[in-house]
């Protein structure tokens, strides 16, 4: 045996020590991030279970440009103010005339009149309510007022039938038909 075979064993035995080293790592990231997103999934789907909301009422706007909505949150987990953002809000409508259904994604901002949002309603006072802890965040049980306001292009016409469907950050959702009669 010579000095060439010593090299030999040594360079095979680094490249075993080095491939197990891989594949350790690998296993651990693997495992890791596993174990990671199976949490993220969990969060989520607890999220999911402990959100609820119910859709109480929904009336209309003389000029048929604003829907203002009362929502109840039924779910156990409170919302606060900085995840309103995280609320979807759909309006689905269609005009009984000539059947032609629009459907329109609100989102929540209160200072662009110019397009499809939804905002709190200002003329209720505290909103959400009753506001005794918490008076900025939607705790349960606690119903939250909010007018959707559509562009004035978008108003619905009379005699039409929509269909109002929000949706919580947790991705919970609720909806109620309304009349324009």
């Amino acid at each position: 045996m010579g000095f060439g075979t010593v090299i030999a064993g040594i360079y095979v035995i680094g490249m075993l020590l080095l491939s197990f080293y891989v594949f350790a790592n690998s296993v651990n990231h693997m495992s890791t991030m596993s174990w990671e997103s199976l949490q993220n999934n969990l969060k989520i789907n607890l999220e999911r279970v402990g959100s609820s909301l119910n859709v109480a009422n929904i009336s209309m706007s003389a000029d048929r440009t604003r829907l203002y909505v009362n929502l109840t949150n039924t779910g156990e987990i409170k919302i606060p103010r900085n995840q309103f953002a995280e609320i979807d809000v759909l309006v689905t409508y269609t005009d009984a005339a000539t059947g032609f259904t629009q459907t329109y994604w609100c989102y929540y901002n209160s200072s662009d009149t110019t397009q499809v949002r939804w905002t709190l309603n200002s003329t209720i006072s505290p909103n959400p309510s009753p506001s005794i802890l918490d008076p900025l965040d939607w705790d349960p049980s606690k119903t939250l007022a909010i007018t959707i306001q559509l562009a004035g292009s978008s108003q619905i016409k009379s005699d039409s039938t929509g269909y109002v469907k929000v949706i919580m950050p947790g991705g919970s959702s609720n909806g109620r038909y309304f009349d324009t009669a």
